[in-house]
């Protein structure tokens, strides 16, 4: 999951808070995800599916696994 948030973050040209805002949950929280500290949730997945449409979901489900 580390990859594919610093993918978005490269590659849209976020801040950590820009993309947490984006995906409406808590940079606290996003920084866990990002570290490993903890699994994305639906709200996380739900949130990046709609801030960013072009994200293939298979792949992004693939990450977390």
């Amino acid at each position: 999951m580390v990859n594919v948030i610093n993918e978005i973050l490269i590659k849209y040209d976020l801040t950590q808070k820009q993309l947490s805002q984006k995906v409406y949950m808590s940079q606290r929280q996003l920084i866990r995800i990002k570290k490993g500290e903890s699994r994305p949730g639906n709200k996380f997945i739900t949130g990046l599916k709609n801030a960013f449409p072009e994200i293939d979901l298979n792949e992004l489900i693939e990450n977390i696994k």
